[in-house]
């Protein structure tokens, strides 16, 4: 698991999930069986893997092939939950294992009453 993703109820937010602790040397991620989460309702859209390198704000690079990026929406708190913390799983196939699984913490917070 990485940095804890935070997420509105009412945004729509590409996320980046770095599996390059996960994989070897020389090992990418071939495809993406799924996609989901423990609670909270969230919508994912069509998974990808990186095609091209990705340089984050920290000046860390990722290579092609160690990240699943995704389109996160919707998600729905209690009205009397702040938040709610979210595990989000993403089970992908490599160049050399069929079954790979990634986790990464979301909070799911409501958008501020303005």
């Amino acid at each position: 698991m990485g940095q804890v993703l935070d997420k509105r109820t009412a945004e729509s937010r590409q996320y980046d999930i770095d599996c390059s602790r996960l994989l070897a040397a020389g090992e990418t991620i071939a495809s993406i069986t799924s996609i989901n989460a423990d609670q909270g309702a969230l919508v994912f859209g069509a998974p990808a893997i990186n095609g091209v390198p990705i340089t984050y704000p920290d000046g860390r690079v990722v290579a092609i092939g160690k990240v699943v990026q995704v389109l996160i929406t919707g998600g729905v708190l209690l009205p009397s939950q702040p938040f709610l913390m979210c595990t989000v799983r993403a089970l992908f196939a490599t160049n050399l294992s069929p079954a790979v699984e990634a986790t990464e913490l979301l909070r799911l917070v409501n958008t501020p009453n303005i």
